[in-house]
C-alpha cells in the first residue's frame, strides 16, 4: 500500500523533533505491506481521504517511532474486521472517523482503526467533506458540550411523537435562555464548527473575526447572530458571555478574561496554549471564578454519530479549502501552513 512515512534526518543531521521539525523532503510516499486487524473490534480501513492539519511536523507523536505515519482524520470504507468483532459494520460499508491523538497513521492507502473511532459517513457527503469532519467538529462539540456544560443540540428524535419533541424543544430552549457564546477565530477550522454546534443548540453566539467585511456574511450564514473584530472585544463586551471558546491564542485569548462572565467559562483549543492558565495566572489575567482549560480531543463513536445525523439533515455544514491528491503531499503541507483564502480542511485523497 501507499503511506506517506516522515523519515529520520540524515545520520549527520539533528535528530527531528518538535523543536528541530522534519522539513517536507522528510515526507516520502512508500510502499509498506497493508496492516491486518488483529486486535478485538479493531478495523482496516481503506481511505479515500484524509486531512493536513497545520504544523503537524511540530506535533510530538510525529516523532514518537521512526517512520512514523502521520494523519487522524479519515473516510473510506471497511476493508476487513478483527477475528470475532462485535460491530455491526461490514466490509464495503462508508465511515468516517478519527483515530486517536496518540496514534497517527492515515497518510496511507489502508489504516487500523477501532470500533469507537469510526461512525457511517453522513449520508449526501463526499470522501473529502467527510474526512474534513472529525477532528476539527469534534473538538467543537467536546468544547460546547463536554467541557463549557452546554446543553447539545436536539437529536431529532425520529423515536419520539410531535408533542414530545415539542416539549423537548421548550425545555431546552428554557435551559438556553440567555446563554451567550463567544467564539474567537470563527472562521478557522475549529471555529466554523464551533459557531455552527452553538448556534444549533440554541445558543445567541457571537463571532469574533479578524474581518467583518470578509467573514461577517458567511459567519452569519452559519448561525452567528452577531459578527465582532478583535478589537472590539475590548469595549462595550465587559463580562458579557456566559462561554468563551478560543482558537486563536496569544492576544486574542488574553483579551477573552475580560469579557466572560463570573461563573462563565473559557475554553482554549489553540494548540500553542496548552498552558495558557499557569501562564496567565502568574501574569495576573487569570479570574477567580471563570472555569478556564485547554483540552486535547478525545473524540468517540458517539460524538460521530451525533455529527453524521446533523450533517445528514442539514443542520451542519462541512467545508474543503483544497484537495491534494497523495502524490502532492509535500505541496499540501505548505499550502496547508501558508495563508489560503478558501474556507475549510487542507484535504489529502489516496
Amino acid at each position: 500500500m501507499q503511506a506517506i512515512r516522515v523519515h529520520p534526518a540524515p545520520p549527520s543531521a539533528t535528530p527531528y523533533s518538535p523543536t528541530n521539525p522534519a522539513p517536507t523532503t522528510a515526507l516520502h510516499n512508500d510502499t509498506i505491506p497493508i496492516p491486518t486487524p488483529t486486535a478485538p473490534n479493531q478495523l482496516l480501513i481503506h481511505i479515500k481521504a484524509t486531512t493536513i492539519i497545520r504544523d503537524m511536523l511540530t506535533w510530538p507523536e510525529t516523532y514518537s517511532q521512526p517512520y512514523a505515519i502521520p494523519g487522524h482524520d479519515f473516510s473510506g470504507t471497511v476493508a476487513s474486521v478483527s477475528p470475532g468483532s462485535t460491530t455491526t459494520l461490514k466490509p464495503g460499508t462508508a465511515v468516517f472517523g478519527m483515530t486517536s491523538s496518540e496514534r497517527a497513521s492515515t497518510w496511507a492507502s489502508y489504516a487500523l482503526v477501532t470500533t469507537d473511532e469510526v461512525a457511517l459517513k453522513p449520508a449526501g457527503l463526499g470522501w473529502e467533506e467527510a474526512a474534513a469532519l472529525p477532528l476539527s467538529a469534534q473538538t467543537a462539540y467536546e468544547a460546547l458540550f463536554v467541557h463549557a456544560g452546554l446543553p447539545p443540540p436536539l437529536s431529532g428524535g425520529r423515536a419520539q411523537s410531535e408533542p414530545q419533541r415539542q416539549q423537548e424543544q421548550d425545555y431546552q430552549q428554557a435551559r438556553q435562555l440567555e446563554q451567550r457564546v463567544l467564539v474567537t477565530g470563527a472562521a478557522g477550522g475549529v471555529g466554523i464548527f464551533l459557531v455552527q454546534l452553538a448556534a444549533r443548540a440554541g445558543m445567541h453566539v457571537v463571532a469574533a473575526s479578524g474581518s467583518v467585511a470578509r467573514n461577517g456574511a458567511f459567519l452569519k450564514e452559519l448561525g452567528a447572530e452577531e459578527v465582532v473584530e478583535y478589537a472590539d472585544l475590548e469595549g462595550g463586551h465587559e463580562d458579557r458571555f456566559d462561554v468563551v471558546v478560543d482558537s486563536v491564542g496569544g492576544e486574542v485569548l488574553e483579551r477573552c478574561w475580560g469579557v466572560v462572565k463570573e461563573g462563565g467559562v473559557l475554553v482554549s483549543v489553540d494548540s500553542a496554549s496548552f498552558d495558557f492558565v499557569e501562564v496567565h495566572a502568574k501574569r495576573g489575567l487569570r479570574r477567580d471564578g471563570v472555569k478556564a482549560l485547554f483540552f486535547i480531543v478525545e473524540g468517540s463513536a458517539e460524538v460521530l454519530r451525533a455529527l453524521s445525523e446533523l450533517t445528514a439533515r442539514g443542520e451542519l455544514r462541512s467545508f474543503v479549502a483544497a484537495s491534494f491528491g497523495i502524490d502532492r503531499v509535500k505541496d499540501a503541507y505548505d499550502y496547508a501552513n501558508g495563508r489560503f483564502d478558501g474556507r475549510g480542511k487542507v484535504v489529502l485523497t489516496i
